[in-house]
């Protein structure tokens, strides 16, 4: 079997000599004399990253020299250690200079080392200053500035994938830490950012670069808009929601990018939900989510099969229930996604269930929605009254009426049954408001001021489910003035029982 070749590690000419030459051979003056101008050379201790940078200020030094030495400080820096070392060598200020370089893999190998350096605060700390402070010699003719606008611009003005790539994701690195988020909102990243997304979307990306671009930058806005001070403001008034609403509108059925793996599909589509949550938190964000009809698109990954984006949709959709067009849109496209939801049980995660009944007791504010919720969980006790407790019964009263089939009515009476005999807490907002409070407390009382019509229901479901209706007339009734609003009723010919109904309420109200 034939040897195959030694793969050197990439930028290296190996080298052999001796750790202490200098030190050996004191009356050699020149120890370096042998070694070759265009040659990416390596040093040992503390001169490792130094000899690179000093190859990267070389003046006229050959592109692919210029990448080898690149591509030479990112294998090496995959460590804290070698992090810092190159951090204090100088190589943030070098990579720097090197991303406004002619050469498009200069260029693609810069902003990988500046992501890779930015993952410690050190380095990130130096990105402010760039490579302001290099010699004038070395800059030439180009301008020097801090290092995350000129990441920025390599976005907006580079028309290289790979380099759009390498710059997002070292945005991506440097807002994944709070100062780093605070310094790309402070030097207009965000900005620059939400100028390219709104250039590129709501089109699907076309090639595997370009999705990972994509979910890079979603990644930062997400980060910038939970963490940064003022992260939000350069997202309004740009119709950048908008796009993200029809970028997500346009997600094919199987949730694949072009190019991407269906782990990086899944996150671009989380994080693309993210920011509609995260904006949804001021009402200039909430207010252009609704403006794009975000409530319909976003419903429709209420059943996605990852959990972690049924997160970020019921998030979304919690934030843009605060404003009233929110809660109609969600009453006309979200109850049967959340009901579906809230019934999953264990099967979702506490957050997710939560947020959800957060969602639902705010939606709720909307009594249409109220009435129409409540109709989709009727059969789901418990769900109820964790949701509202005992004003549940305002929300199902409605449904005893005589104008709903047999099935639906009787379905009510079981519910109306279970909370005259169990008070519970449930939402302790009151929405709508309970007064006087305490009526909370005694469903009897409750379910006399709140449930309209309730006494004239519960007697002519008496013929339907006759056992139900009569335990439910008789819990109501030991309350004096409930039995005396009951005998009121019956006698002035408001309710016509039939014959047997009488004779039930005769017992019923003779027993009080």
């Amino acid at each position: 079997m034939a040897a195959e070749p030694v793969q050197n590690l990439q930028g290296y000419k190996r080298h052999i000599t001796s750790e202490f030459l200098a030190d050996r051979y004191p009356y050699l003056e020149d120890i370096r004399g042998h070694l070759k101008h265009d040659d990416v050379t390596m040093a040992h201790g503390d001169r490792l990253f130094p000899r690179l940078v000093e190859q990267l200020k070389t003046p006229g030094m050959a592109p692919d020299k210029l990448c080898e030495a690149l591509r030479t400080i990112c294998d090496l820096s995959s460590n804290q250690e070698n992090k810092c070392q190159a951090i204090a060598s100088d190589v943030v200020a070098a990579a720097t200079h090197l991303l406004t370089h002619d050469s498009i893999p200069v260029r693609r190998d810069a902003a990988r080392v500046i992501g890779s350096l930015a993952l410690l605060i050190g380095g990130r700390s130096l990105m402010p200053v760039g490579n302001t402070n290099m010699a004038r010699k070395l800059t030439g003719a180009v301008s020097t500035g801090p290092t995350l606008p000129r990441l920025a611009k390599l976005l907006l003005s580079c028309n290289d994938e790979e380099v759009k790539m390498n710059a997002a994701r070292a945005l991506q690195a440097v807002t994944i830490f709070r100062d780093g988020c605070q310094q790309a909102v402070d030097q207009g990243t965000i900005r620059s950012t939400a100028q390219y997304l709104c250039a590129t979307l709501p089109d699907l990306p076309s090639s595997e670069h370009l999705s990972l671009c994509l979910l890079y930058l979603l990644q930062t806005l997400a980060a910038v808009t939970m963490y940064a001070d003022g992260g939000m403001k350069d997202l309004f008034g740009v119709h950048l929601l908008e796009r993200i609403v029809g970028f997500l509108a346009k997600m094919p059925k199987d949730g694949l990018l072009p190019g991407a793996s269906q782990a990086d599909s899944v996150e671009t589509l989380r994080q693309a939900l993210r920011v509609l949550w995260h904006c949804g938190n001021d009402p200039r964000g909430r207010k252009e989510t609704l403006k794009a009809e975000g409530v319909k698109v976003i419903t429709a990954y209420l059943d996605a099969s990852d959990s972690k984006v049924r997160e970020a949709a019921v998030c979304a959709l919690n934030v843009v229930s605060l404003e009233t067009k929110g809660k109609e849109d969600i009453l006309e496209h979200s109850p049967e996604g959340l009901a579906k939801l809230l019934q999953n049980g264990d099967a979702e995660t506490p957050y997710l269930h939560e947020t959800c009944v957060q969602l639902v007791r705010c939606a709720s504010e909307l009594p249409a929605f109220r009435f129409a919720f409540a109709r989709r969980i009727m059969g789901s006790t418990w769900l109820l009254e964790k949701i509202y407790g005992t004003a549940a019964m305002a929300a199902v009263s409605p449904l005893l009426g005589p104008q709903e089939d047999e099935q639906t009515r009787v379905a009510a009476l079981q519910v109306t049954l279970y909370f005259l005999s169990h008070p519970t807490t449930g939402d302790t907002i009151r929405v709508p408001p309970v007064c006087p409070p305490e009526n909370v407390k005694d469903p009897r009382t409750f379910a006399l001021e709140e449930c309209t019509d309730i006494l004239h229901n519960l007697v002519s479901l008496l013929d339907v489910a006759r056992q139900p209706a009569a335990q439910c007339l008789q819990m109501l009734c030991e309350l004096p003035r409930n039995r005396e609003e009951l005998r009121d009723i019956v006698s002035n010919g408001r309710v016509q029982p039939s014959a047997t109904a009488e004779a039930e309420l005769a017992s019923i109200l003779g027993s009080s």
